[in-house]
C-alpha cells in the first residue's frame, strides 16, 4: 500500500535538513531465519559476509537492533551477492509491534558478484502482511537484510557501509518509547503525536 505523496515529500525533506548519520556496527549482526532455513554472519575487514540456506520464497539473512527509533529518513549501504538465479535482497525496518517496512520499488537483485552502492533508500511499505497501521505509529527496534530466492539456495551475501539516515532533533528521540505514536498530516505537513506532544518529521519538537 502506497503512502501519500505527501508523507514521502516529507521524508525526502528530513534527510537533507538537520539529520545525522548511524553507522551501523557489522559485529553487532543477528542471524535471522525462516522455518528450516539458516543463516551465518561473520565479519573480516570490515566487510559482513552472510552465508545463507533458503527454501522457495522463504528467508534468511541478518538484523542490526536499534534503540526504538522514532524517524529513519533513510538507508545506505552497499552489497553484493553471486546467486546463480534470482534472489532478491529485502531491506526493512521493523517496528516494536512486528511490522516489516520495506520499498516495493526497490527491486534489489543478488545476482552478481560486484559491489552495489544503494543511497537513501526509503522504506514506505509493508513487507508481506499489512499490519493494519500506518508506518511511524510504533518505534523501529531493527534494521533487516534478508535473502529471499525464487528456488531452494544455498549461498552468501555481503554488506558493508551500512548507515542510518535519522534526524538530529532532540524532542522526538526523548519522548517515551513505550507510548504509541500517532501520524497525522495537518495544514500539508506531517506531523507525529507522542506522549502528548507533536513533532514534526524532522524530530523537532512544536510548540
Amino acid at each position: 500500500m502506497k503512502k501519500s505523496i505527501l508523507f514521502v515529500a516529507a521524508m525526502f525533506a528530513a534527510f537533507t535538513v538537520n539529520a545525522r548519520v548511524i553507522n551501523m556496527d557489522l559485529t553487532s549482526a543477528s542471524a535471522i531465519a525462516y522455518d528450516n532455513c539458516s543463516a551465518t554472519p561473520t565479519v573480516t575487514d570490515g566487510v559482513l559476509n552472510v552465508t545463507w540456506t533458503a527454501s522457495s520464497w522463504a528467508w534468511a539473512g541478518v538484523e542490526f537492533a536499534l534503540d526504538n527509533l522514532a524517524v529513519v529518513n533513510s538507508i545506505d549501504f552497499d552489497y553484493k551477492g553471486e546467486t546463480p538465479e534470482w534472489t532478491s535482497l529485502l531491506v526493512y525496518l521493523l517496528d516494536s509491534e512486528g511490522g516489516k517496512w520495506h520499498n516495493n520499488d526497490a527491486d534489489l537483485s543478488m545476482s552478481a558478484a560486484d559491489w552495489t552502492t544503494i543511497a537513501d533508500l526509503i522504506p514506505v511499505d509493508y513487507l508481506w502482511s499489512d499490519p493494519g497501521y500506518t508506518m511511524g505509529t510504533y518505534p523501529f527496534v531493527a534494521l533487516g537484510f534478508i535473502a529471499n530466492p525464487m528456488n531452494e539456495s544455498s549461498n552468501t551475501f555481503s554488506l558493508r557501509n551500512v548507515i542510518l539516515n535519522v534526524p538530529d532533533g532532540t524532542g522526538l528521540e526523548n519522548a517515551r518509547s513505550d507510548v504509541k505514536a500517532q501520524k497525522i498530516i495537518r495544514d500539508g505537513q506531517v506531523l507525529i503525536i507522542r506522549d502528548g506532544r507533536t513533532f514534526n518529521a524532522l524530530g523537532a519538537e512544536m510548540k
